[in-house]
């Protein structure tokens, strides 16, 4: 049964797929992230994470963001409408214009390469080695834009048939590759006269290129492995065209934030871009695990009660989900705040990488985590208003809340420096996610937010005892450089551990309605699995 039309059980299961997959990617992730630390030194790292946040950016422009949200909902409908021949040929004519623009975008980029630096990097002029190192990487990582698209297309085609578990898996193989490949070649970069850091890029490249490959299997078993047509003109196209100039123009606000972000850092002390990208990694793994897992899981079936008219239905829909996301993001925005420097400290304080870096990367962290509650919130909200195929109003107030960062960032990054950059983008994700509630209750009226006011409250709670908690177990370690690693490594998970076990008490004993919600998809599984 397409997701479309699947029970809620059948929403928590593929949730629960795309959630462990996630949980591998995320893991390997950070494992990646701890090999840079230690490898490369602050200077190779800024300039490789400048030239990384490129191709990314279009990503979500092109491909993952813009594309899948419009490609989704005409797909759906043109399978219900039209069948299963019509849905095939719309994805082949899809996926050849999407090759056309995604290499003529990738040559330019590879080109015009010194000028897309330094949009994304100007303090970099005043380091000449720095610009030309981020200049080489950004021409060895542009091609990555076709192998991550073709990557987001197939997820779009394959998630609208229920099948997460290739797309989910792609980023767990980008990753693996990306660490196999530093660990091999960075030892010899310097023998065969290359930076060290290029040997990421190298990764990348690689990488790209057989998360692709892992699509393909899927594909042919849904009969979806076809040969692209140059579907400039087809009519359904045409509507997903239109459908993502407003998206991309939503996105682009909101990856103007990314991009300032980098500008703003790229002025100040060396290491700061590099303290930056190691912090939203940290805040990217709850997100990644629970809130994208979810959004993934119901886009397809808000598009397909949105098409239906079901939009009592999709507002029940929708209210169950967003109180599941902050169910999480709320104890993970605490307890990220509690551990921010035992977090730093353990995962990435070896090598190249010191304790003052550390410490800058947890400052970051804490101002990032501020508003991750609010991220997730918007991550689950947004899909909504493109399942009513309506991109104009995330476009309206992603405007209003890129104003909101910049205004915050000139105010705070003067006497906070790097960690004011990361509360600017808290207080943008807050007010993004509060407009958005907003415009959606006039879109559908009434969508519960007493109750969800009541689940925050709750929820806010045991997130903050379980903060506490954890904060003070963490006092236990010794977090300067070189100190005791074994114990610190002991002292993290156990405060972890606390913290987790302390909010679950204190969630039953407030009554959360999550936790049963969960209790009882855990308790179904079981008996099912007993039976």
């Amino acid at each position: 049964m397409p997701v479309g039309g699947a029970p809620r059980a059948s929403l928590a299961r593929a949730a629960g797929l795309v959630g462990a997959l996630t949980l591998a990617s995320r893991l390997l992730g950070l494992l990646r992230d701890a090999v840079f630390a230690a490898y490369f030194r602050q200077g190779g790292t800024d300039a490789f994470f400048v030239a990384f946040t490129i191709p990314n950016v279009l990503r979500r422009l092109l491909a993952e963001g813009a594309l899948t949200v419009a490609f989704i909902p005409v797909l759906t409908e043109c399978r219900q409408r039209r069948g299963e021949v019509a849905a095939r040929e719309l994805f082949a004519a899809t996926l050849g214009a999407a090759l056309v623009i995604w290499t003529a975008v990738c040559l330019l980029g590879i080109v015009f390469a010194p000028l897309v630096v330094q949009s994304f990097a100007w303090g970099f002029h005043d380091d000449p080695p720095k610009l030309a190192l981020a200049v080489l990487l950004t021409r060895l990582t542009f091609p990555y834009l076709i192998s991550v698209g073709l990557v987001a297309l197939a997820m779009g085609a394959l998630n609208s048939h229920g099948d997460f578990a290739a797309p989910a898996l792609a980023p767990a193989v980008l990753n693996l590759v990306i660490i196999v490949v530093i660990v091999v070649l960075a030892p010899h970069s310097a023998a065969w006269g290359w930076p060290p850091i290029v040997t990421a890029g190298i990764g990348v490249l690689l990488g790209g290129v057989l998360q692709a490959a892992v699509q393909l299997p899927s594909l042919r078993r849904r009969g979806l492995l076809l040969r692209p047509t140059l579907g400039l003109r087809n009519p359904e196209v045409l509507r997903i065209g239109r459908l993502m100039l407003p998206s991309i123009f939503g996105l682009a606000v909101y990856q103007l934030n990314v991009i300032l972000m980098r500008q703003f850092a790229s002025f100040l002390a060396e290491g700061v871009i590099s303290a930056i990208y190691y912090a939203q990694r940290l805040i990217e793994f709850p997100l990644g695990i629970f809130a994208v897992a979810i959004a993934t899981v119901t886009i397809p079936s808000f598009a397909a009660r949105a098409s239906a008219g079901e939009f009592d239905r999709l507002k029940r829909s929708f209210n169950e989900s967003l109180r599941l996301v902050l169910f999480v993001m709320l104890p993970a925005s605490t307890g990220l705040i509690a551990l921010a420097l035992p977090l730093t400290a353990v995962l990435f304080q070896r090598g190249a990488f010191s304790h003052a870096l550390a410490r800058e990367t947890a400052s970051m962290l804490v101002g990032f985590a501020a508003g991750l509650w609010a991220a997730g919130g918007v991550r689950q909200t947004v899909p909504v208003f493109f399942a009513l195929q309506d991109t104009r109003t995330p476009v309206k107030i992603s405007l209003l809340t890129l104003l909101v960062f910049a205004g915050a960032a000139l105010v705070l990054r003067g006497p906070l420096g790097g960690p004011g950059l990361a509360l600017a983008v808290a207080l943008s994700s807050v007010f993004n996610f509060v407009l958005l509630l907003l415009a959606l209750r006039r879109r559908l009226g009434r969508l519960g937010l007493r109750s969800l006011g009541w689940s925050m409250a709750r929820t806010s709670l045991a997130a903050a005892g379980s903060a506490v908690t954890a904060g003070a177990v963490a006092r236990l370690g010794r977090w300067e450089a070189g100190s005791q690693p074994l114990r610190n490594h002991g002292v993290l998970l156990l405060a972890v551990l606390v913290g987790v076990l302390v909010f679950l008490a204190l969630a039953a004993l407030l009554r959360c309605p999550e936790l049963q919600q969960i209790t009882a998809v855990l308790r179904r599984r079981r008996q099912r699995a007993a039976g």
